[in-house]
């Protein structure tokens, strides 16, 4: 069993793989995906890139792109990104097979495993744009199986990769580590203790020193940006914004439970996610508890965790109640992905088609490194001109637009200010309906 969990990894990666290479490749990826390229690209020049501003750093603590970079100046293709991503999500099954077979029997465990192949959330992050998140699920679930065949050495190094993916994991591991301080404090295990005691004060000096010495090394000047999805007594843009009382928040959670058939809840190891559902959660931003984005990624593990442990103490007491709820979680499961899924497979994906061939050549026509505006799904393609961004905020010396992608919000409004009388570009072509705008 143990090689058939990793080649259902292998090939959940691949088939994920080649999914959002189809998103990719027909303009269905979002800025995302060129934010990160441009980022990583230049992570030997300070992780920069123009949607944020300037370095990447004074957003988010991120050094874990610093891995991805090699791959990505190498191949010189986003698809890099792509592919790490399904990679990392197919990573996260093997530790809940490995946590699960020391309390079921082989096959139990597979299936347990299979859960997560198919939890609707996690796929939702899987095949969202690439987002250093994606590596939050199978990096935390590892460290969870380390901890539990008491591997601290092991666990040490999942708890630095972990710190190096964005600085919530802080305030997560931090709350985490406490926890941990009061469950190994009850068992008088020493060596637990000193390890969860060694995870909070890295998560603590990690906290402290990314806001004290990270931002304004990397030259932040304002607030820090993420304060917004919290400012409910100041909301700059109504747009996107959603009241306390919204009904998206509950919804949010019956879709990350009801898959699970909301046996996570009955393991006192859900306490581990809460931090991550308070984070998406008391946003008035609804884009941070829509399922399918990246900021899922934060609680997926620990409630896939408490989800393995719920089944496999049922199995204790009654190995056929818990064949029965894992059969019947994977059918459902299986039910959203297909009809329900946060995916939304039908928008994203379809067959490459002659219009994407030839955004392709107008792209690869446009002078090296130029300063391009563009919207979301063509800026994706752009990640490596460092001076590419997103929009026309920068008010860049070209403008691309497709008028044929008619679901494109940012499109549209470029286009309408782009023809503005007193707006100062000029259309110079219009390939089959791909318009390239410069400014004099």
């Amino acid at each position: 069993m143990q090689r058939a969990v990793w080649f259902a990894s292998a090939l959940y990666a691949m088939v994920y793989g080649v999914l959002g290479w189809d998103r990719y490749a027909t303009y269905h990826s979002g800025s995302d995906v060129g934010l990160f390229t441009q980022t990583i690209a230049s992570a030997f020049r300070g992780f920069t890139n123009t949607t944020e501003g300037g370095s990447h750093f004074t957003v988010h603590f991120s050094p874990i792109l610093l891995v991805a970079a090699p791959l990505l100046l190498a191949a010189h293709s986003p698809l890099v990104l792509v592919a790490l991503q399904a990679i990392a999500g197919g990573l996260a099954a093997p530790p809940l097979f490995f946590i699960a077979r020391k309390r079921v029997p082989e096959g139990l465990a597979f299936a347990i495993a299979g859960i997560a192949f198919l939890y609707p959330p996690l796929a939702g992050v899987v095949f969202a744009d690439f987002h250093e998140n994606a590596f939050v699920p199978a990096l935390t679930l590892w460290l969870l199986w380390a901890l539990a065949a008491r591997r601290f050495a092991l666990s040490a190094l999942f708890v630095v990769m972990l710190l190096a993916v964005k600085e919530d994991q802080a305030t997560i591991l931090g709350f985490a580590s406490l926890v941990g301080l009061a469950w190994y404090a009850r068992r008088r295990d020493r060596a637990g203790m000193v390890f969860a005691g060694g995870t909070l004060v890295a998560a603590v000096v990690v906290f402290v020193g990314f806001f004290e010495v990270v931002r304004p090394l990397a030259g932040a000047r304002d607030v820090w940006g993420p304060t917004h999805f919290y400012t409910w007594s100041r909301i700059v843009d109504p747009r996107g914004s959603a009241p306390w009382w919204s009904i998206g928040r509950p919804a949010y959670f019956l879709e990350a439970l009801v898959p699970l058939l909301f046996l996570p809840l009955g393991s006192p190891a859900f306490v581990l996610a809460l931090p991550g559902f308070a984070e998406v959660l008391a946003s008035h931003e609804s884009i941070t508890y829509t399922m399918g984005q990246h900021y899922a990624a934060i609680w997926i593990p620990y409630v896939l965790f408490a989800d393995a442990l719920v089944l496999a103490n049922l199995h204790a007491r009654s190995p056929r109640a818990a064949r029965g709820l894992v059969r019947t979680s994977l059918v459902l499961c299986a039910l959203v992905l297909a009809f329900a899924s946060p995916t939304h497979w039908g928008h994203y994906l379809r067959a490459r088609n002659a219009d994407d061939a030839n955004l392709d050549r107008v792209l690869a026509r446009l002078p090296r490194n130029a300063a391009v505006g563009a919207p979301d799904e063509i800026y994706a393609h752009l990640g490596f001109d460092p001076s590419a961004s997103l929009g026309l905020l920068r008010h860049p010396r070209l403008a691309v637009v497709d008028t044929r992608h008619a679901d494109s919000a940012l499109g549209r409004a470029m286009r309408a200010e782009l023809r503005a009388p007193h707006e100062p570009y000029r259309l110079v072509s219009d390939d089959d309906g791909i318009e390239l705008y410069r400014r004099y």
